[in-house]
């Protein structure tokens, strides 16, 4: 009679490698795409924060001058982009800035800065009243994230601020 040894594998085989190479491609595809999430909130909250600097840097150039950048420095009264290129509101903020703020993204195309000194607030929140006056306002467009973003003002039409992602209307009382 034959003696049959049984052979003990020191590998795995062909059918075991592909599924652990399947397994392990599923996990970092749901990997990816958990961290393609936290990318856009994390580039958010970076102009959330450029935003906040940005507000600052105006209310720097008011108690300096009296005034928000306008007309009289070159700042478009309809509104100026912040960040795209060395124009009039960048040259009016550029003391209070090492470097001025742009779009994490920067595309030069859909997303901007903007500020605008006459857009109208709305005196009631929410309300679409337009009786608040003229006061500066800043706004975002093309945010990435669901999270809730601040909007002060849905009328107006500068800078075509009432449909951006964000926008804020400020004045010197509400720093």
């Amino acid at each position: 009679m034959f003696l049959i040894k049984n052979k003990k594998s020191n590998g795995f085989s062909l059918i075991e490698l592909l599924v652990a190479i399947a397994i392990m491609g599923i996990l970092s595809s749901v990997i990816l795409v958990s961290l393609g999430g936290a990318r856009d909130k994390a580039r958010d909250a970076t102009r959330l924060n450029d935003m906040k600097q940005i507000e600052k840097a105006l209310y720097l150039f008011f108690s300096y001058n009296d005034h928000y950048p306008n007309s009289d420095n070159g700042v478009s009264n309809s509104g100026e982009f912040i960040g795209d290129d060395d124009g009039p509101i960048e040259m009016a903020l550029a003391p209070y800035f090492t470097k001025m703020p742009i779009d994490p993204k920067h595309d030069g195309i859909t997303y901007y800065y903007s500020y605008d000194p006459t857009h109208c607030s709305d005196e009631i929140p929410g309300s679409c009243d337009c009786g608040g006056g003229t006061k500066a306002s800043l706004a975002f467009n093309k945010a990435e994230s669901m999270i809730n973003l601040r909007k002060d003002t849905c009328s107006g039409g500068d800078m075509n601020q009432n449909n951006a992602d964000f926008n804020m209307v400020f004045d010197l009382m509400g720093f």
